[in-house]
């Protein structure tokens, strides 16, 4: 059995499909194929049901493709060895982030992480947690930073820092009165929440002890908002207030500032760093990681 058996092996079980996984493999369909069943052969067993669709593995190819990542993550890690032993820093590291740390987090990372490493290729992904999740587990970015802790025995995670979040109220809102916000103190008829899938939304719901199923916002409109951005402006133009996180309150102005209050206690959201339990790239993801920790620290 070869690396690039492997390899085709492993993106077939990724891609669902055995054209997807030979474009992905960049080969054409029957020479995949035809290794594939050299595989097959040579094992003596059936990898894949090709009855299905999406193709799915068997129950024993479930357990042999298993293997076959952390075999192929053993052998490519060789080549990270011989770099970190000469002291290279260089190749391509692919980051998922959420959208509420992604606009406020990364350009400043971006910056000095480019001009520390120059023969370094960095793709950033905007998306929610769950394509986060699911780029990680079809290899598509190499790590996520999200605001979640996931299941451990999928995904290794490291803890950065904890965030903590702020009341946004419009600036006639009855609580600018208050230096400090009690949970008690907000109603589910003021306040405007990101869409659903967000996971900022679900810590604000908790932090706020209002219902999962709230849909009203202020004034009776109901709003299906992505970005932190809209929330800001709707506050301003409609009333109400919102949650935001610590890093976008720098990109307020002087006046916006003022329309910020504390709770008490304070509440905070954990920032995780996210990598499959079998990962590659050591070397590039622990210096982004300082990086991070180095901007936030």
């Amino acid at each position: 059995m070869t690396i690039t058996q492997l390899e085709y092996i492993i993106a077939v079980s990724r891609e669902g499909n055995f054209r997807k996984a030979a474009i992905s493999c960049h080969v054409t369909q029957p020479t995949l194929s035809a290794q594939i069943h050299k595989v097959e052969e040579e094992l003596g067993v059936v990898l894949f049901d090709r009855t299905k669709s999406p193709t799915i593995p068997t129950k024993i190819g479930e357990n042999i493709i298993k293997q076959a990542e952390i075999g192929l993550c053993e052998i490519k890690k060789i080549e990270e060895i011989i770099q970190e032993n000469r002291g290279i820093i260089k190749g391509t590291i692919s980051i998922g982030a959420i959208p509420t740390i992604s606009a406020y987090l990364t350009p400043h990372i971006l910056k000095s992480f480019c001009k520390k490493y120059p023969d370094v290729e960095v793709v950033v992904q905007e998306m929610n947690t769950d394509n986060c999740l699911e780029e990680l587990n079809n290899e598509k970015i190499d790590i996520a930073i999200l605001a979640t802790s996931e299941d451990l025995s999928m995904y290794s995670q490291e803890h950065l820092f904890d965030e903590e979040l702020f009341l946004y109220l419009n600036k006639n809102h009855p609580l600018m009165n208050k230096t400090k916000i009690k949970a008690s103190d907000i109603k589910t008829e003021d306040i405007w929440l990101l869409d659903e899938g967000h996971c900022l939304r679900d810590e604000v719901i908790e932090i706020c002890k209002i219902r999962k199923n709230t849909n009203k916002r202020p004034a009776k409109i109901v709003f299906k908002v992505g970005s932190l951005e809209s929330l800001k402006h709707i506050v301003n133009e409609q009333g109400g207030y919102t949650l935001i996180p610590k890093m976008a309150t720098k990109h307020l102005s002087s006046v916006e500032k003022k329309q910020l209050r504390k709770f008490s206690p304070e509440p905070s959201r954990p920032i995780y760093l996210t990598k499959r339990r079998v990962h590659l790239k050591k070397a590039l993801i622990d210096a982004f990681k300082n990086e991070i920790l180095d901007i936030v620290n």
